[in-house]
């Protein structure tokens, strides 16, 4: 007996949709890690011609334009601050702090953010802006 066109016996597995899928994954993962990284709060970052981008899993300190203060997202009063960084600090020890300040709030809360950070013994201390492009 013969076997004819159609009939034929595939010896392969076709893996061209699971190519498919896993391509679709990275390109949703290639564009939603940037965004995860982004604070909820809307802060305007004053801008600077190059700074150093921090990959590592960091803390983040937000002050916005109301001069309301953030760890990680949750409000702080500028009092508690230091006693938060302390607890967050102890859950990721040696993890980089990054002071991420409107450029509206008045120099003196970014300034009492920053003192309040060391005293708290925050090791590796850095201010986000803007990259100009």
């Amino acid at each position: 007996m013969r076997v004819r066109g159609r009939d034929r016996i595939i010896a392969g597995i076709n893996i061209t949709p699971l190519t498919d899928v896993v391509l679709v994954l990275l390109v949703i993962f290639m564009i939603a890690t940037p965004l995860l990284i982004r604070s909820e709060i809307k802060v305007t970052l004053p801008r600077t011609a190059a700074a150093d981008s921090a990959v590592e899993r960091s803390l983040v300190v937000t002050v916005d334009s109301a001069g309301t203060v953030y760890v990680d997202g949750t409000r702080v009063a500028l009092a508690d601050l230091g006693r938060a960084l302390g607890a967050a600090l102890a859950k990721r020890p040696g993890a980089p702090v990054i002071v991420m300040g409107d450029k509206a709030v008045r120099y003196d809360t970014v300034v009492r953010v920053l003192e309040t950070a060391r005293v708290a013994g925050v090791g590796r201390l850095s201010l986000a802006v803007d990259v100009k492009k």
